[in-house]
């Protein structure tokens, strides 16, 4: 009997055991829930605090016009309020991540009079309300911390502005010294101030969460209680403690050690400017003065803002109206990749992070695929600044991040970086094309080194204007540069549009190479002829003498790669080729031809529309054992010399042929035949000329 009494009483106890477990077990969830929930919507609370900043900001800076002076002060009051509740809510995260213990510090040596100084001078406008002095009495020979430089700022920021919380007037002063409580050196940092005290008996009430030492419903100072809590739990997170000594209407003050850094190298440089003694006077409610324009020469860049909270738009759309940027923006994802379709290339996107249906993330990965982060920079936007948002932002392509609630400085100060990184990858690649970078498989100009090649075979052009010395004696190096560059001007997007890229200017000269398709290469050579005509009909007008080019394409094996020293290099391209479409491009002065082509150029072309070249000579190249075929591409002539060089190209190339076989009588009368229909046709000249010198010496 007295066993199955025992055995009853067990079973009830495991039965109870289970229940406080599962009991437990909901209450940690709950406990989990809870904290979910107050870190979501702190990330929540960051759209409509970013908002009322910004729009204030904006309009203290003159967004909508110049504003009286007492609407600047009282905007610069929600401005104010509107950071204390960002710092507040930096507190609730640092809360959630300390009761999970997942807060890491970054420890370094770090001057602590220097960041007195900066939070004092955040603090100002706040003690300037109450006409307090504020005061950094920490020696200059202190020694360093080793400590986490934003958590030592936020945990002087809490206390600083406790302080000044609860002193209606009076000082509040940041004194350290170094003490030896272990016989080991530590420092020891005391806000004082002169405010109300606190009872001593709610000394341990003041740092724990959502408390208060005045608990009570009708108490005179609001607020969450926080900011102490966080403070004690980043003071033992860096190896402290925090105490409090106080006494009613006399004042409080708050003490916490930190270890001395081994570094003894100051790593953040006192701020200059700012007195141990800070006076009114130092930040008064004017408005912010605009930041220098970052745009040069009038020049305009364009901003892509994509952001699906309309308010978010507006704050930066206000804030970056005041400057020099033609402004888009786009409220998701989806309609931002159509802007870029349509056409709008921006210089910088500023891209919410957190979208409906389509991330910031994935964003970043599309725009990625057609255009490298050296070329358009993109600056996330994220109410999350956690370090693993940041780490898959950047793995996404963004080239920088910024936290909600925007600092407008902090954005345009990152703007101009990246704008000004992006003009200068531009700029090089203006001297470096980017084919070129792209050939020897290097992402940027940073990766090339002395010695990279690559074999590809490509079609080169050489084009050169005629009898270029004798203009230019007539002009003044003033002029010809004016007239050079003016030449280039038209011709030179000619070779970009089909495909080809311009590997280097030589005066008047361009040495241009097509990797894709011979095609493309003639058809460019023809564009630049036609171009050539629209440029003389503008010479003529303005009483100067016409100009004509002559240009010559071979396809053929070549090496890119660079050349030089360690100080100064060059990308050049050097290969039999290269010297071959050197000398057709010679040749077009002997044959009075526009256009020149190898018969290896020729092989390649995909010809289907009506022949517009003929077989024009071979000739012995310097350098070659073998004679090569030249073929004239009539194409790019003058309509009426197209026609007739049309009318006559069986009769010529019969001509050619039968003058190959030393049959000068026959070839000498077709060839003139053709001159009287064609009587410009300097090609057959040369041979009627050629026919009658073999005819009367012999061959050679």
């Amino acid at each position: 009997s007295m066993a199955s009494q025992l055995k009853a009483s067990f079973s009830t106890l495991e039965a109870q055991k289970e229940t406080l477990a599962d009991q437990n077990q909901e209450l940690h969830h709950l406990d989990q829930l809870k904290d979910e929930f107050l870190a979501n919507t702190s990330h929540e609370v960051r759209t409509p605090l970013n908002g009322i900043i910004g729009i204030a900001e904006s309009l203290i800076d003159g967004a909508t016009g110049e504003l009286p002076s007492t609407t600047q002060s009282n905007l610069q009051l929600i401005v104010s309020s509107g950071r204390r509740l960002a710092s507040l809510i930096n507190d609730i995260l640092d809360f959630s991540k300390l009761k999970h213990n997942n807060l890491e510090l970054r420890l370094a040596s770090v001057d602590l009079r220097a960041i007195t100084n900066i939070i004092l001078t955040l603090s100002q406008p706040l003690a300037q309300q109450k006409n307090l002095q504020l005061i950094n009495a920490i020696p200059e020979d202190l020694p360093n911390a080793e400590a986490d430089e934003n958590r030592l700022q936020q945990i002087l920021h809490n206390l600083i502005g406790n302080a000044i919380k609860f002193t209606p007037s009076g000082t509040v002063e940041v004194s350290a010294q170094v003490i030896s409580p272990n016989q080991e050196d530590i420092l020891a940092v005391t806000i004082s101030d002169t405010g109300i005290g606190i009872a001593e008996d709610k000394f341990e009430r003041v740092f724990q969460s959502f408390e208060q030492a005045e608990g009570s419903t009708a108490r005179e100072y609001g607020g969450t209680g926080l900011g102490l809590a966080v403070t004690k739990q980043l003071v033992e997170l860096h190896g402290g403690k925090i105490t409090i000594q106080s006494q009613i209407g006399v004042g409080s003050q708050f003490t916490f050690t930190l270890p001395i850094a081994q570094e003894t190298v100051k790593l953040v440089p006192p701020i200059t400017g700012f007195h141990n003694n800070f006076s009114s006077e130092l930040m008064t409610l004017a408005p912010i003065q605009k930041a220098i324009n970052i745009a040069t020469d009038n020049q305009q860049f364009k901003i892509l803002i994509v952001d699906d909270e309309p308010i978010n738009r507006q704050v930066l759309i206000n804030i970056l109206s005041l400057y020099n940027y033609i402004l888009t923006e786009a409220s998701n994802g989806e309609e931002a990749l159509a802007t870029i379709e349509k056409g709008f290339i921006p210089d910088l996107i500023l891209l919410d992070l957190m979208m409906p249906r389509m991330t910031g993330y994935e964003v970043c990965q599309k725009i990625r695929e057609r255009f490298p982060a050296h070329e358009l920079p993109i600056v996330m936007l994220t109410a999350k600044n956690q370090t693993e948002n940041i780490v898959d932002g950047f793995t996404s392509g963004a080239n920088d991040y910024l936290a909600k609630p925007i600092q407008k400085q902090e954005m345009l100060a990152r703007m101009k970086t990246h704008l000004n990184l992006a003009k200068l990858t531009l700029a090089y690649g203006r001297f470096v094309p980017r084919d070129f970078l792209n050939f020897l498989g290097k992402e940027s100009i940073i990766d090339v080194q002395i010695g990279n090649q690559i074999q590809q075979e490509m079609t080169i052009m050489f084009s050169d204007i005629r009898d270029f010395t004798t203009l230019s004696e007539a002009m003044t190096p003033q002029e010809t540069f004016n007239f050079i560059n003016s030449y280039l001007s038209r011709v030179s997007p000619v070779i970009r549009e089909h495909k080809g890229f311009i590997d280097k200017y030589i005066g008047d000269a361009i040495m241009a190479l097509f990797p894709q398709s011979a095609d493309e290469a003639v058809k460019a050579a023809i564009s630049m002829q036609q171009k050539v005509v629209t440029f003389n009909e503008e010479r003529q007008q303005q009483g100067q003498v016409p100009i004509a080019i002559g240009i010559g394409l071979h396809t053929g094996k070549l090496m890119l790669g660079t050349i030089g020293e360690s100080e100064r290099m060059e990308t050049t391209v050097i290969a039999d080729a290269v010297n071959l479409a050197s000398r057709l491009e010679g040749l077009t002065k002997v044959y009075g031809a526009g256009i020149l082509i190898s018969h290896n150029t020729l092989c390649c072309l995909d010809y289907t529309q009506e022949q517009c070249f003929r077989f024009l000579d071979r000739v012995m190249v310097k350098g070659k054992k073998l004679a090569v075929a030249v073929f004239e591409v009539y194409d790019g002539d003058a309509p009426e010399q197209k026609r007739l060089k049309h009318q006559t190209q069986a009769r010529f190339e019969v001509a050619v042929f039968l003058y190959y076989q030393q049959q000068f009588q026959e070839a000498k009368h077709i060839f003139q035949e053709v001159l009287q229909i064609n009587p410009r046709d300097k090609a057959t000249m040369v041979y009627i000329k050629r026919c009658e010198k073999y005819q009367q010496y012999g061959v050679p």
